[in-house]
């Protein structure tokens, strides 16, 4: 069963496929290790460009013993960690600018799960919020700092298999203000979690509204229930309706601005095939 497969990989290697953790923390500068407060990135944005490769994998992956093998197949590019680095760098500096205070667990960050949760592995999600609910607490962490949605949201559904009491705040919820690094109109394409679920649309659309770029709305194209997913959910079952998804939403962004800012790397990682896709990240400051 895959969500045994993933169960036992989180296990033993603290992420779904073994992957060289240098990875995942390489971005991190001058932040100081552990503490009540952290910044978790459950490497997301670091890792969001192997979804495409991964999905492929899943359907063969139950006549897998392991997933080992995928190891040396599956590598971010230079230019995608990179990227990804920036954007890390650059929530980690605005932050510090505002004066927030706070840690990084570096190798010792477990990933969040949300694979399991997300693939309906219930049981096994449930389990592995376990462990990760008692590490967190062994660590003496108090209030989480999320930096994307997928993360965000598991973590708040730890709540229905353990004694989760941790603060969870996205790092949007602690900018107060930002200020535009680019000008003229701009388009966001929402993620689904942060919009319709989690209730960080407004948070988000306050502060680009705020810093100077001018933020195109249509109700059809970005209307909170009308508005597209970048169809990356469904990648794992069906890659061929995903990608028309993808292709059809960025036509639909497209006509409203060509400056098109998502708030999440899986969106992004699904979209940027078909454009030239901007993360709140590196449009702000």
């Amino acid at each position: 069963m895959l969500g045994k497969l993933i169960f036992q990989n989180l296990q033993k290697f603290g992420f779904p496929y073994p992957i060289d953790k240098s990875v995942c923390t390489s971005w991190a500068k001058d932040i100081p290790r552990g503490g009540e407060t952290i910044i978790y990135t459950s490497c997301m944005y670091q890792t969001a460009s192997l979804s495409d490769v991964f999905s492929k994998f899943i359907p063969y992956a139950e006549k897998l013993s392991s997933l080992s093998a995928l190891a040396k197949l599956i590598k971010p590019s230079k230019e995608e960690i990179e990227r990804a680095y920036r954007i890390l760098q650059n929530i980690s500096l605005m932050l510090k600018r505002r004066g927030v205070q706070f840690g990084y667990l570096y190798e010792d960050e477990p990933y969040s799960g949300a694979i399991l949760l997300e693939l309906g592995y219930l049981d096994e999600f449930g389990e592995y919020a376990k462990i990760v609910t008692d590490f967190f607490k062994q660590k003496g962490i108090k209030r989480i700092i999320t930096v994307d949605p997928h993360t965000h949201n598991a973590l708040l559904r730890y709540k229905e298999f353990t004694n989760f009491d941790i603060e969870v705040v996205s790092y949007f919820e602690l900018l107060g203000n930002v200020k535009a690094r680019i000008q003229g109109e701009i388009v966001v394409h929402d993620s689904c979690l942060y919009s319709r679920f989690l209730g960080k649309r407004e948070v988000y659309r306050s502060l680009l509204n705020s810093s100077g770029v001018k933020l195109v709305e249509d109700e059809l194209v970005t209307g909170k229930d009308t508005s597209y997913c970048c169809g990356g959910p469904i990648k794992p079952v069906n890659r061929e309706l995903s990608e028309k998804i993808a292709r059809l939403r960025v036509e639909q962004l497209k006509r409203l601005s060509e400056n098109i800012v998502v708030v999440c790397p899986m969106c992004y990682a699904n979209l940027s095939k078909y454009h030239k896709i901007l993360d709140f990240a590196e449009v702000v400051e």
